[in-house]
Parts: C-alpha cells; structure tokens; sequence
C-alpha cells in the first residue's frame, strides 16, 4: 500500500486536475492559473524523496502559497483539494517501466524522477498526470516532436512514441511556455507576488537558493535571476567558469 496523507482542504474535489506539485516555480504556476484564472478544482500530488534535503523546503513553499491564497482569494484557495502525499521507497516496483527509463536514459540525462513518477502514476491509476514539463526543461528534448494536443486542448504523448511509454500517463499543459513567459503571465493575471513564495533549491545557503545546484542553475539561466541574491549569482557564475576550465581540460586530456 503507498503511504499517503492528507494535508490541507479537502478530498476528492469533483473534476479535479490531478498534478505534480513541487512548490516550484513551473508547477505552483500551474496550481495558480487553475484555481485563480480557470477557476479549476486541483487534485495537487507531492512525492517524497527521502534522499532529497529540500523536501521540507518544497513543503513549506506550498504551504505558504495555500494560505497567502487563502488571504487573497479564499474561493480559490478552497478550489486546491488535500495534498496527496507518497513516499518514493513506497512506490511498487514495475520491471517494464524502469527498463524503458533506462534506455531512454542511456541516450541522454533523464533525472530518476521520472521512473518513479511513471510508476506512481501507474500503481495509482492515474490518467492524465500533469506535468510541469516546459520549454528548455530537460525533459523537453525527449518529448520534442512525440507529443500532440488530445481533445481538450493539452498536450500528451502521441500515440506512435512507443519508446517513450513512460510518459504516457502524463498531460503536459506547459509544454511550450518558458519560466518568463510564466511570470508574464501572472504579473497580467494578478498572482506574480505569490509566485516568488515558490522553491527550487536543493542546497540552500542560510534559507536562501543556493546558485549551485542544479534546479539554480537551470532557473537561472532560464531567466529568473531575480530570484537570488547577489551573492549566489556569484557562486552560479564561479560554478560556470569551473565548469568551462573542466570542460576545456577534458578536451584537451581527449584531443
């Protein structure tokens, strides 16, 4: 049995979005837009990844999203169902899934994540998982060109990608928008403050993002560099400079 709980509002709210909530940027906008704009029932899902220290840091950002939306909009607030909470340990093993992550992940990086996530997905039934996969997000790449828009105007994976049958339980309502054009979209909807109550970093430096890591690294140059300090963007552009000497020397050790 998946270890799960509950944690705020309510249960099974009637048509609900079933989503990946982080307390990231990309998903917390989606969360945003549905509850506030398309005034949407959410059906929000966190997994736990013991291994992770950021765990209680993406927990809190989403608490504090929940109640600044109660503070701002209690309807909408009332719109997000109870967080479903699995660790990943408790997710049942599935031989098939993880051998088609596997080989995807032999052509290029693919975080774990989504061998875990496909079979959550699968042990809990869920059709139709969303996803905040996005323009320039690594996942991206194997998804270009493999998905298409189903009837109610999202994106899923086309029906020919057989080899990408980890992601078939999956809607990609981001596929195309990028972390600015994101906060664009909430600065003209209203909802850009509570967006900066989102979390990314794995390796905070005195409950700030890091700069280093890589979930840094990625919104940073995806163009939210204002959300660091100037002290880790410091530590962002030394950790690039290192990684652009490693680089070289590799070449030339290869040449």
């Amino acid at each position: 049995m998946v270890f799960q709980w509950v944690f705020f509002g309510r249960v099974n709210l009637s048509g609900s979005v079933h989503i990946l909530w982080t307390g990231g940027w990309d998903s917390s906008f989606r969360v945003l837009y549905l509850v506030l704009v398309e005034k949407r029932n959410v059906s929000p899902h966190y997994l736990i990844d013991l291994g992770r220290q950021s765990s209680l840091s993406e927990l809190s950002a989403i608490a504090r999203i929940k109640n600044r939306l109660y503070e701002i909009d209690p309807a909408a607030a009332e719109r997000v169902g109870a967080l479903k909470l699995c660790s990943v340990p408790e997710i049942p093993e599935n031989y098939e899934i993880t051998k088609q992550f596997e080989k995807l992940r032999s052509r290029a990086h693919l975080g774990s994540q989504y061998d875990w996530l496909s079979r959550y997905a699968e042990s809990e039934g869920l059709d139709g998982l969303e996803l905040s996969v996005h323009a320039d997000d690594k996942a991206s790449g194997f998804l270009a060109g493999h998905v298409e828009k189903n009837k109610d105007g999202g994106w899923v994976l086309s029906s020919k990608a057989r080899d990408l049958g980890i992601f078939s339980r999956f809607r990609f309502p981001l596929f195309l928008m990028t972390k600015r054009e994101m906060a664009t979209v909430a600065e003209n909807e209203g909802f850009r403050e509570i967006m900066d109550l989102s979390w990314f970093c794995y390796r905070p430096r005195a409950g700030r993002p890091c700069g280093t890591c890589n979930p840094c690294v990625y919104t940073i140059e995806e163009g939210l560099t204002e959300r660091f300090s100037s002290r880790a963007l410091f530590w962002y552009k030394l950790g690039r400079r290192k990684r652009a000497i490693k680089k070289k020397v590799k070449a030339f050790l290869h040449g």
